[in-house]
């Protein structure tokens, strides 16, 4: 006598295993990733810092341009 396989029992039922889905026969890993509130804070702050840098860098090269282009005018009086 032959028993029928239970497949609410399986791995990719995605029961068991909240935030595993099963999408053309490949197990999707869809959980939130394993962070801590201090290490996204650290990492949001560290990406403030990096855009501020950016921010000033862009504003240097901006004023650079327009001194060089205020000294190479000729008609300027």
């Amino acid at each position: 006598m032959k028993r029928g396989l239970k497949l609410s029992d399986s791995i990719y039922s995605g029961s068991k295993f909240d935030g595993l889905t099963v999408r053309n026969g490949r197990l999707i890993n869809n959980r939130p990733d394993g962070q801590t509130g201090i290490a996204q804070a650290a990492n949001i702050k560290k990406s403030m810092k990096t855009a501020e840098k950016i921010s000033i860098v862009a504003r240097g090269t901006a004023m650079g341009e327009m001194m060089s282009e205020m000294d190479n005018c000729i008609d300027c009086d």
